[in-house]
């Protein structure tokens, strides 16, 4: 579970623990990690520390897992700038995160043979890669990236029983969300949504289902979970 530390993420790390999973959680805030870790329903737990746009951080947790079942892809930044004020660093930074860490990562576990044998791969995207809102460009761009590699990776594992899936979340309540205070009001973007803002752990529970066997025929999808948001027709 990369970005366990907060968020959806989190969410998702205590909703899988309280099903009986043993988790690895990965994400750079290390006390924050560690106090999640603490938490979580069972035991074998793990706590991994680190940035996954450092390639020895990424090659660290790759080094400290078995096979694993399943692997959640929840790390992610957002920032926001017009197309007129994009930097190269701005650029750079966004893709890092969101496209760069997650595909490295995924790379790594194949080459090194840490997906068993049938496992889920569920990745974080978000609605904006559908909708584009303004100043969301590079964003909005990083995520549709990672959802047109994921469908790639759905294809080529199928051989091995492997499913690869996105979830596509609309504004919902997180560490991340609170960030944006300063350039957007996330209770007017709140109020577009027919079912108002998203809690962490209603994404977390449509993850835990792309993870499971109850979802073993979906792959190469992306699940959209935006409160209606981006369907303004009523």
């Amino acid at each position: 579970m990369t970005g366990a530390s907060s968020g959806i993420g989190e969410a998702t790390a205590r909703l899988c623990a309280d099903m009986g999973a043993r988790i690895v959680a990965c994400g750079r805030n290390t006390a924050r990690l560690e106090q999640v870790v603490a938490g979580l329903t069972g035991e074998g737990h793990q706590a991994v520390s680190g940035d996954l746009t450092d390639p020895a951080a990424r090659q660290s947790l790759v080094d400290s897992v078995v096979a694993l079942d399943g692997c959640v892809f929840s790390a992610g930044a957002a920032a926001l700038a017009p197309i007129r004020l994009v930097s190269q660093r701005h650029l750079d930074t966004i893709f890092a995160v969101n496209y760069d860490a997650p595909v490295l990562l995924t790379q790594a576990l194949l080459a090194r043979r840490k997906l068993a044998q049938g496992a889920s791969l569920v990745y974080v995207t978000a609605v904006a890669e559908h909708v584009a809102p303004n100043a969301t460009g590079i964003y909005s761009g990083a995520k549709a990236a990672l959802t047109a590699t994921v469908r790639t990776i759905a294809v080529e594992q199928a051989k091995n029983g492997v499913r690869a899936n996105c979830v596509s979340p609309g504004y919902v309540a997180t560490p991340m969300l609170d960030g944006l205070q300063g350039v957007m009001s996330p209770n007017e973007k709140a109020g577009l949504a027919p079912l108002g803002i998203i809690e962490p752990g209603d994404v977390a529970a449509s993850i835990a289902w792309l993870l499971a066997p109850a979802s073993r025929w979906v792959s190469r999808t992306s699940l959209v979970i935006d409160s209606g948001l981006s369907l303004h027709v009523r």
